[in-house]
């Protein structure tokens, strides 16, 4: 019970099917009615195959809260899961809730079954074509062999037959197996005997009767002028269907009245029996010749099937631009003003409190697919604004009283990708029929979209993994080179720190703003470790030679520039962008040119050297300066802030060199911060 009103919970599947609204509809009113309200738990699919969709479909069952809920109804007849309508009815009976099976096409573990008794009313169909309509040849096209339901139709029709005196030709008889394509052959077969057609097809259900029809129009031939045709079931289809058929059917209005007291009396507490009864009525009609064909009623209905041809035309393009735009958006303010234009019922979208989190695909109809807490997304239709609250899972919505006050359908559904479930949408329909239909396509677009940010999602963390893992490499591959003397190296982190500031404050001067963007300056930090690269093919003989170096020595080290731009192209080659990989090349090829032209190895001058190189080259003769090597003892910070000075024009760019200059102290915190330690 929820503020005083009663609550059953209505399990269905596909209710964007006419059919199964024409079921759900008037009872759904009864139960306004009886001051009731109801909540429907609906899948876009009616379960039969089992697959990993249909779990996720179905996940949508586990959010009935039993503390709420007085009764639970299960439309068993397109619900064709065996295993989750056992589910449903566990759940329910461990919580002591009465639970309705609505046309069980099995049996199951517990439930009240109500069924619908087809025997009197088919054969008060087939008395009233012998006794009305005087007939005495039939043909009959029955569904499966072996189905039960046509079976039992079968002999009712040739019982009648047999009381009234009526002779059978058994090449009248055929197997239409439910649907049009065997029903064509059937026909073919009928239409190919030299006797002509018997007076009458009494077809076991609408769809074969609606097929007959439009096989008899395509030959010239009359119904019911010349040929009565009959069915059964009352499809909606058959509303459509001209003539209209003669056919027996459930009167859904008065079934509605009839299953609102039954629940009525089972939520009291009454003591109720395992299956109830609700008899099929004979509706004669056009098909038959008992009612005349009204024009006017053809021109209406082909009005409506035109409007709702043109409105699925419309929506399925609209639901294809909201693909688009949601599928490559992962801004959630973004998203959030795509589906605001797009939903056109009031709805709740609400999805797991770690799908913005990464554990997206944690939750399956088997471990727990929702969780305790979700966050709700509010779309009110004419709302410019997304409301959010995290709200309790059981609570379902943010505000019961929208659930009743409100007597729109409440509908609601699973959002998922296959078995992985993220969350569910609650949708206050207006009507059964437009919108429900819509809300169908829209969710399956829904859910596409939320399978796609997610597998955009896990693309990004797997990327970004990817990426941390490289440069992980990359610094551990410099730090190896680094750390072949007797230090653990920190000058790997310090020239890194040391141009991160560097670039920063170059990127606020004019003549280097559009050259330093963030890109470029998160580039060259990621770059400038590889910038000594080349030293691996360094001898450990000259490279830590403690004395100084002779010309032949020097000239050995020289080559680690070169070897530095070789090692990176063939390491990274695939591996990184382009863009990276030209900027860690100019590091490792040019940090050691000089602006006066004097450096090498091409003897670059002034803008000539790429000025990536030439910021290297700044931090790096710092960082020089200001550790221990094997050769030499650090000079003082001071000492080494003055030799860059004076070394502005001839050795460094004066411009970077003095913008270096400039930010002392933020340099000298992260000399501090990566000392060098002694092995």
């Amino acid at each position: 019970m929820i503020n005083g009103y009663k609550v059953a919970a209505l399990c269905v599947s596909e209710i964007q099917n006419e059919n199964t609204q024409s079921m759900i509809a008037p009872l759904y009113q009864s139960l306004l009615e009886k001051n009731w309200r109801c909540l429907l738990f609906n899948t876009t699919t009616d379960l039969f195959r089992d697959t990993a969709f249909d779990r996720g479909e179905a996940s949508i069952f586990q959010l009935m809260d039993f503390s709420v809920i007085d009764v639970v109804l299960i439309y068993t007849q397109c619900l064709k899961c065996r295993a989750i309508v056992e589910d449903i009815l566990t759940a329910a009976q461990k919580h002591r809730k009465p639970v309705f099976l609505i046309e069980p096409t099995e049996r199951y573990s517990g439930g009240i079954r109500i069924s619908f008794d087809e025997a009197d009313a088919f054969r008060y169909l087939v008395k009233h074509l012998i006794e009305q309509h005087h007939v005495t040849k039939f043909a009959c096209i029955a569904g499966f062999k072996g189905n039960p339901a046509s079976e039992i139709r079968e002999m009712i029709f040739r019982d009648v037959l047999k009381e009234h005196g009526v002779p059978f030709d058994e090449k009248w008889f055929g197997y239409g197996n439910f649907y049009s394509i065997p029903t064509q052959e059937v026909m073919e077969r009928f239409l190919a005997d030299p006797e002509g057609l018997p007076q009458a097809i009494v077809c076991i259900n609408d769809s074969m009767a609606i097929t007959v029809c439009e096989i008899l129009e395509e030959r010239g031939i009359r119904v019911p002028e010349d040929v009565i045709v009959t069915g059964f079931d009352g499809i909606v289809q058959e509303q459509y269907n001209f003539p209209r058929l003669t056919t027996c059917r459930r009167n859904l209005n008065r079934f509605g009245s009839f299953l609102a007291k039954l629940i009525e009396r089972a939520n009291a507490g009454e003591e109720m029996k395992r299956e109830y009864v609700f008899p099929y009525t004979l509706d004669v009609s056009e098909s038959c010749g008992c009612r005349k064909i009204s024009m006017k009623a053809v021109g209406l209905a082909v009005n409506s099937i035109y409007s709702r041809m043109n409105n699925s035309a419309q929506y399925d393009r609209s639901m294809t631009n909201m693909l688009t735009k949601l599928t490559f958006e992962q801004d959630v303010e973004k998203v959030n003003e795509i589906l605001r234009y797009y939903i056109r019922s009031d709805t709740y979208l609400c999805v797991n409190a770690d799908f913005f989190h990464g554990n997206q695909n944690g939750h399956t109809y088997e471990t727990e697919p929702f969780t305790e807490e979700v966050t709700s997304l509010r779309f009110f239709y004419g709302e410019e604004n997304t409301e959010v609250k995290e709200i309790p899972q059981r609570q379902l919505v943010p505000d019961w009283n929208y659930i009743t006050e409100r007597t729109d359908p409440v509908v609601i559904y699973a959002v998922h990708n296959q078995q992985m479930v993220y969350g569910y949408l609650v949708v206050f329909a207006n009507s059964f029929d437009y919108v429900v239909q819509r809300m169908h396509q829209f969710v399956l677009t829904l859910d596409s979209c939320a399978g796609m940010f997610v597998q955009q999602e896990s693309l990004r963390d797997s990327n970004q993994r990817l990426q941390e893992i490289q440069n992980k490499i990359i610094v551990s591959f410099a730090d190896m080179v680094e750390s072949r003397d007797d230090f653990t190296g920190q000058h790997v982190k310090r020239t890194s720190e040391y141009l991160r500031i560097l670039v920063k404050y170059l990127a606020e001067m004019p003549e280097y703003a559009k050259i330093l963007t963030p890109e470029m300056q998160d580039r060259m930090c990621k770059a400038a470790p590889l910038h000594d690269i080349g030293k691996i093919k360094i001898s450990d003989v000259v490279l830590n030679k403690p004395g100084r170096l002779t010309e032949d020595e020097f000239e050995v080290i020289k080559t680690h520039t070169l070897s530095g731009g070789e090692i990176i192209e063939k390491t990274l080659t695939d591996i990184e962008s382009d863009s990276y990989l030209k900027v860690a090349q100019e590091m490792a090829l040019y940090h050691h040119e000089k602006w006066d032209g004097s450096g090498y190895p091409y003897h670059l001058s002034g803008e000539e050297i790429p000025l990536c190189a030439r910021i290297m080259a700044v931090v790096d003769v710092f960082d020089a300066l200001t550790s221990k090597r094997v050769y030499k003892e650090a000079f003082p910070v001071e000492k080494a802030f003055r030799i860059l000075e004076e070394s502005s024009g001839t050795h460094f760019d004066p411009k970077i060199v003095g913008t270096f200059l400039a930010h002392k102290e933020e340099v000298r915190q992260v000399l501090t911060k990566y000392q060098d330690r002694h092995i």
